[in-house]
């Protein structure tokens, strides 16, 4: 396929069941057949409209607005009352943690926010800020909305908004940053992992950005501003432009370096279609069409999934689902709902490998192949065992027993298991139990092990449905996407 061909729309006849399947697949996290029919109705341009560019947000925690407040108390305090109130912080900021980290995941589950939750993350594997770097969930939570209300922009925009909000002043020492001494902590990311990549810069441009970036404040409550006595005004010469540089003319020079336009469609096209490198041709041809854009993120969704590149036949099923995917998209895929507790969802993700807004470096998770090992297929399996199992109440807490009575209390009962009884009432087969779980792998697995479980007259029971499901989870082909 020639470059220009590559980034063509896909021609109408050719959306079909499979391509919104593919497409389902990749820009969310299930193939739940109400998707794929929504999916086979509006199209790749209006999924990407609906889905991608009306983002809402998530809303406020209790846990968090008490921790603003308590924040606040924590910096009128004088030395002695900062040190008595230290500890009380720290313990509201690991349970703030977890209230949000089970938060994410159930707003994350429901399907009319997964695409844009997924796009989410993306953005925060490339504008990486950790819990345990920043130490203060509320920025976090602020981080996070800062991407959601980004998404529909331009990325310039968004790269100047994520830059002066807490988590990243803190997490990248911009708040260590002044006048007289410059730190290129942030500077150097800025160029190597959030615009430009490796060997699109020199050290002599590091360090004037440093400089250009001088005279911000972030404070734990999330306020930001800028103090002129703290930024250095003096001329700088950032990719041969001299000036008196501040954060505006830094932006607008590094989106003028040729290799701004093809950052991030590249690491796009990693995240969402293929680990493997693109031809230099096609990448620079999307870069193009973006920079004229004005570097609209709209644009660049909206052409690369709906090109032909993106529908080749090569590049389905052949990604590996990070942990996060297989989680929620589990729990889609069989129409249950995320307990709302940390034990459960938070552990089990960091034992696949994916803990919540704490990847492992800078450099953010590297995905693909290196989210199977040992010891994260054995969690994989853990969920599926865990999900087909009843819950046991008996092994709950007291603190645990109460989240779930108040939400009986509420009014909500959602089912937090697979439902064995209401599958085997629908008449599921090998072959459709493969269509709703599987991207482009057949049945002929199930249907053998199928046959052996087939008991009391040629009809499944619970116990061997069970069989059939772990089977299917836990196969190869349930890993892909």
């Amino acid at each position: 396929m020639n470059p220009e061909q590559a980034w063509t729309p896909l021609p109408p006849a050719q959306w079909d069941r499979y391509t919104a399947r593919h497409l389902a697949s990749r820009i969310g996290f299930s193939l739940h057949p109400s998707i794929i029919s929504e999916f086979l109705e509006l199209g790749p341009k209006a999924i990407v409209e609906k889905y991608l560019l009306q983002p809402q947000q998530m809303t406020q925690l209790p846990s968090l607005i008490s921790m603003r407040a308590a924040v606040k108390e924590f910096q009128m305090k004088d030395a002695g009352g900062k040190r008595e109130m230290r500890k009380q912080l720290q313990k509201q900021n690991r349970e703030g943690y977890e209230e949000y980290a089970v938060a994410w995941n159930q707003f994350a589950r429901q399907k009319q926010y997964s695409p844009q939750e997924k796009l989410c993350l993306f953005f925060q594997n490339v504008w990486v800020v950790a819990s345990q770097g920043v130490k203060g969930v509320p920025m976090l939570f602020e981080y996070q909305n800062k991407i959601r209300q980004s998404i529909a922009g331009n990325y310039p925009e968004m790269c100047k908004r994520l830059t002066l909000t807490s988590a990243m002043g803190r997490y990248l020492n911009l708040d260590k940053n002044k006048a007289g001494a410059p730190n290129e902590n942030f500077a150097r990311e800025l160029f190597e992992l959030f615009t430009l990549g490796e060997g699109n810069y020199t050290e002599a441009d590091i360090k004037e950005a440093a400089r250009a970036l001088t005279g911000y404040s972030f404070e734990t409550d999330g306020t930001v501003s800028f103090r002129e006595r703290a930024h250095d005004s003096g001329l700088k010469t950032v990719f041969g432009y001299q000036g008196r540089h501040n954060i505006d003319d830094l932006f607008e020079i590094v989106f003028e370096q040729p290799a701004a336009a093809t950052f991030l469609p590249k690491e796009l096209l990693r995240f969402y279609l293929s680990e493997s490198d693109f031809d230099s041709s096609i990448i620079e041809v999307l870069g193009k069409m973006w920079r004229e854009s004005g570097y609209s993120l709209p644009f660049l969704y909206s052409t690369i999934f709906s090109s032909q590149l993106f529908y080749q036949e090569e590049f389905r099923g052949n990604m590996i689902k990070s942990p996060v995917h297989y989680f929620i998209g589990l729990h889609q895929d069989f129409e249950i709902e995320i307990l709302p507790l940390p034990r459960e969802c938070l552990r089990i993700e960091r034992l696949m490998g994916q803990a919540f807004f704490n990847p492992p470096n800078v450099k953010g998770w590297d995905g693909g192949r290196a989210w199977i090992n040992s010891a994260t297929l054995a969690a994989r399996r853990q969920v599926a065992e865990t999900l087909l199992q009843d819950l046991n109440t008996d092994r709950l807490n007291a603190d645990e027993l109460r989240v779930l009575d108040q939400a009986k209390q509420n009014g909500i009962s959602p089912a937090y298991r697979i439902d064995l009884d209401k599958i085997i009432e629908k008449g599921t087969t090998p072959e459709k139990l493969a269509e709703d779980l599987f991207i482009g792998q057949d049945a002929a697995f199930l249907a053998e092990l199928n046959e052996s479980l087939l008991e009391d007259e040629n009809r499944l029971t619970t116990s061997s449905l069970r069989e059939l499901l772990l089977a299917a989870i836990n196969s190869p082909a349930y890993q892909l996407c």
